[in-house]
């Protein structure tokens, strides 16, 4: 038993070859399990803003730009709605396009739902800007 752990530990043709197939079965283990830790955490971020965008306080902004962006790839087409807007907070200008707090952490967008967002935000149109009080330049249309 122990010529076969020297044989083995040493490199043995049956050694590298176990090796390999025990690396190419637990690699895309790997992968996918540091792919679930990445998003939950990018979910868990995203909560937690919404969470705290709940205190913030509110001012009144203008929209400048309402529209979709289209991105493309070799096997999909995505719409993302970017509405731009500025606001006033104790005499300071600021300007944001975070429409709704945690979605800079990302989002799962649905067919038809960008054209929806921007309908609700058209150009030179009054809204309620949510902004964090500490960091005045952290502002959201949604909480």
């Amino acid at each position: 038993m122990d010529d076969w752990l020297v044989w083995l530990t040493t490199g043995g043709t049956l050694g590298i070859g176990l090796i390999t197939t025990v690396c190419a079965m637990c690699l895309p283990l790997l992968i996918i399990g540091g792919l679930a830790v990445f998003l939950i955490r990018r979910a868990g971020q995203s909560n937690a803003a919404r969470q705290a965008a709940q205190a913030w306080a509110s001012t009144t902004g203008t929209v400048l730009m309402s529209t979709i962006q289209v991105r493309r790839s070799a096997r999909s087409r995505s719409e993302i709605p970017v509405v731009v807007y500025h606001y006033e907070v104790r005499g300071q200008m600021y300007q944001g396009q975070v429409i709704r707090a945690g979605d800079q952490y990302g989002t799962i967008r649905v067919i038809g739902q960008a054209q929806a967002t921007i309908a609700r935000y058209p150009v030179g149109m009054s809204v309620a800007v949510y902004y964090d009080p500490a960091n005045p330049a952290n502002a959201a249309l949604e909480r």
